[in-house]
Order: structure tokens, then sequence, then C-alpha cells
């Protein structure tokens, strides 16, 4: 059994694989922790198989490669479920995360009796495009009332915290929303997020907007609460508009005018229409789950 497994998520890693395979066993030789560490390759094209398989490694380590692009919080989930030690840790494959930070959480972790820890950033080097579509997300869930501001790909848990996966078979669009849930007692702590030295984000400034829409969708009720709230606000304002051209009509005998029929539809049709489009793309995800469209695809495992 070993003290501690990190999943790390692959997407065209090759260019950086060795480098952070050797930071890993640098880790591992000064924390003297039985490491296993779970190699997540999310549909890429790469030969990254071959590079953890050719390296010298001084821990143990699965590797799992998905048929296809799922995104990264899926293949963490799907490396959770392979999991078996009582700490579990997940970092980056660019070497953004040091290894060596590691230690820090564990100390913060044992320190406040923690569940989960994150490691949040002294100071961010995302690209730009990610760090729109991470504020966006805060902004959203903290209009719902729901803290995720010390939210990052950094994390420490213990390994209670991932048993909601232990049998992953359906995508998981953010993962972290099921891990909060979970953990009793989160904390956090500063650790140094380093430029971006191999490669390119696999977050432009389109898919950062697509994949916030994507968790609004799947993990907020804020569509549902917006149109309810824009229903009785439009309905308020036309009662009181109703109520107006009642008392001009009953006071001066003054004539509706055919424009202000018009644009009254008009504005109550589409407002009906984009209520129905949210509603129908909700009902939509039930269906694709219900007909089992979603089934995450494991093509190979080496070990």
């Amino acid at each position: 059994m070993t003290d501690i497994d990190i999943v790390i998520p692959l997407f065209n890693a090759e260019a950086s694989l060795a480098q952070l395979i050797h930071r890993l066993n640098e880790w591992c030789e000064t924390s003297m922790l039985k490491v296993k560490v779970i190699f997540v390759e999310d549909g890429t094209t790469t030969n990254c198989k071959s590079t953890i398989r050719s390296s010298d490694k001084k821990f143990k380590y699965k590797y799992i490669k998905l048929s296809k692009n799922y995104g990264q919080h899926t293949a963490t989930a799907i490396g959770f479920s392979f999991c078996n030690a009582s700490l579990i840790a997940t970092i980056d494959e660019d070497l953004q995360h040091d290894p060596f930070d590691i230690s820090q959480l564990i100390e913060q972790l044992n320190k406040k009796s923690a569940d989960l820890v994150y490691g949040t950033y002294k100071e961010k080097n995302h690209q730009i495009s990610k760090n729109i579509g991470s504020k966006l997300l805060k902004l959203i869930f903290n209009l719902e009332g729901v803290n995720y501001n010390s939210v990052t790909s950094f994390r420490l848990m213990k390994k209670e915290v991932t048993q909601s996966f232990s049998s992953q078979l359906k995508p998981i669009v953010f993962i972290d929303d099921h891990l909060v849930k979970n953990a009793h007692i989160i904390s956090s702590c500063k650790t140094t997020h380093h430029k971006r030295e191999y490669g390119k984000s696999g977050y432009s400034l389109i898919s950062s907007i697509r994949f916030a829409v994507k968790i609004i969708l799947y993990h907020s009720s804020f569509p549902l609460k917006f149109i309810t709230r824009i229903g009785l606000l439009t309905s308020i304002i036309c009662f009181i508009i109703g109520c107006f051209y009642i008392y001009q009509k009953l006071r001066y005998d003054i004539q509706m005018g055919y424009s202000s029929i018009i644009v009254s539809i008009f504005f109550s049709t589409g407002l009906i229409l984009m209520s129905l489009g949210i509603i129908g793309e909700y009902i939509r995800r039930i269906w694709i789950s219900q007909q089992n469209l979603d089934q995450i695809l494991i093509s190979e495992i080496d070990e």
C-alpha cells in the first residue's frame, strides 16, 4: 500500500513529461513516502506512454489512456477511481505545480485536520483566457452563495473525499463541485505557480467560455433562477403597463397603438423562447444521461 497517490491528467504533455518525472523522483527521494503516480492521458496522439516507461522512476505508476478527449476534470475523476492510498494529490503536467509543494499541502492537511486542501497561488501565471473563465465561474457561484475562490487544480485530499468516483463511468464537468461537497473541512495554503515553459494551454478563450457555460448548466441552478426572476420582473412590468393603458382608456378614451401591441408581443415571445431554450438544454442533458450516450471508454492501461 502506498502512502500517497498522485493523479496527473496528460494532454499533449510529451514535451514536459520527462522533466516532470525527474522532478517527481527528486521529491520522492526527499519525502521518504511510498508514492504511486497515476497518469491519465486524455485522448491525445502523443507518445507519453513510451516516455513514462523509458524513464527512471522512484515511484510506482499506472498509465491510463482514454479513447478520446473527455476533458481535464473527467480524466482526473478516472484517476481517482484507480487510487488506493489514504492520501490523494492532483497536479498539472505542465510543471506550473511543483511536486515539492505537495509536502506543504500534507503539512497543512495535518495541521488543520482537513479533508481537502487546495494549493492557492501567490501569483497566477495562467494565460488571460483561462483567468477570464475562472473569474466568470467564481462570479456565478458567488451569486449563488458558494465560495470557490480558493479552488485550483493543485489539491490534496483524503481517500474518503473521492469515494463517489470509485466506479466513474460518465464525464465530469466540474470535479471540485463534488470534492467540496464531500469534504467536511476544507483548507488552503499558498504555493508557487510557475510560468509555463512547455507548449500552450489547452484552454483558449472560446474553450474557456464553453467550459464556463457547461459548468453553469451542469452544476448551477443560476439559469433557472434567472428565468424565474426575469419572468417575475416582466410580469410586474406588464401588469403596471396594463394598468396604465386601462387608466388611459377609461379616463381619456385613448386607443392603444399598433406599435405598442407589436412590441409587447415580440418581447414576450422572445422571453418565452429563451426560457424554453434553457429548459430544453436541461432536458437534453437528462436524456443523454438516461440513454448512456456519455459513457467513458478506456483504451489502454499499463503499469
